[in-house]
């Protein structure tokens, strides 16, 4: 069957990829773009620009929440919505009508010209986001024990937030779950891609762990993480994100999800970098663990 439906939205959503991509890397350069992308122990090496107006309006701390919050809000937020999405898709694959945020991806793309069908690739992304949205929201309110001064910059908040709309939409785009672009038959890539992907999610939590152990005082002060991948890099958990929307774009073998896993990487490999230093710059001594900043041997 030769469907395609959802060729306007796939666009969409493959631009706003490249647009979050591009402001990723320009903000290493542009000083009022690295502060915004700034978040956690991060935040508070915020250069305001000597004296600027604009730098000191867009900097001042009225913009800026706890991290706490704003992890909670952008992880709950792709909770709720990806768990609308696989409704309507449940809907759809039912009584052939799309509801409402279907609808709108319908709206100018051509239609399936045969019966709507589930893409089992495409659904299962959806489903495993769902997993790591439960993971994460749980995270959030029960192991992360974020300090008190930690805080972020609004727009990380917005920004986390326009990611997770893309991330839960990329999967229903292309090749999508209900009317694929292309049909499918093969279904090796399912096996590689959800090892990968519990193999991440292991790993993320049992880091997240670690690093929750270490503010277990009033004070909740930063320390040096130990143990599982952190013996190998300063940012096993930003490795093990990358790693699981890499499984997605295994399991799914589209352009788009390995735009969205280029969008994961640029953003976490430049916040691993800075992570890095400053774990060099705060505890004398961290460069002699030998220690990478998020890829092993390599970055």
């Amino acid at each position: 069957m030769e469907c395609i439906g959802w060729r306007w939205s796939m666009l969409v959503v493959r631009a706003g990829f490249w647009g979050m991509i591009t402001l990723c890397w320009v903000s290493v350069f542009i000083p009022v773009l690295r502060n915004f992308s700034r978040y956690g122990k991060l935040a508070s090496g915020a250069e305001v620009g000597n004296g600027r107006r604009a730098m000191k309006l867009f900097n001042h701390p009225a913009l800026y929440i706890p991290s706490s919050l704003g992890f909670k809000l952008f992880y709950t937020w792709l909770l709720i919505f990806n768990s609308l999405l696989l409704v309507e898709v449940s809907y759809l694959s039912y009584s052939g009508k799309p509801l409402c945020i279907l609808a709108i991806l319908y709206a100018f793309d051509q239609p399936c010209s045969a019966q709507p069908q589930l893409e089992i690739h495409s659904l299962t992304v959806s489903v495993l986001l769902e997993f790591h949205a439960v993971r994460r929201v749980y995270e959030c309110w029960k192991v992360h024990r974020f300090s008190g001064t930690s805080m972020q910059h609004v727009t990380v908040s917005a920004g986390g937030i326009a990611f997770y709309i893309l991330a839960a939409l990329s999967p229903l785009v292309d090749p999508g779950v209900i009317c694929p672009l292309v049909p499918r038959g093969k279904l090796w890539p399912l096996v590689p891609g959800i090892l990968l992907f519990l193999v991440g999610s292991y790993h993320q939590h049992k880091c997240h762990k670690i690093l929750a152990q270490l503010r277990r005082g009033p004070e909740r002060r930063y320390g040096v993480p130990f143990g599982d991948w952190f013996q190998i890099v300063s940012c096993p958990h930003y490795l093990s994100e990358i790693i699981i929307y890499a499984s997605f774009a295994v399991i799914s073998e589209t352009a788009t999800q390995w735009v969205c896993v280029l969008w994961v990487a640029s953003n976490l490999v430049i916040t691993g970098l800075r992570t890095h230093h400053w774990y060099i710059k705060k505890f004398p001594g961290y460069q002699s663990l030998g220690r990478k900043a998020i890829i092993p041997f390599l970055i």
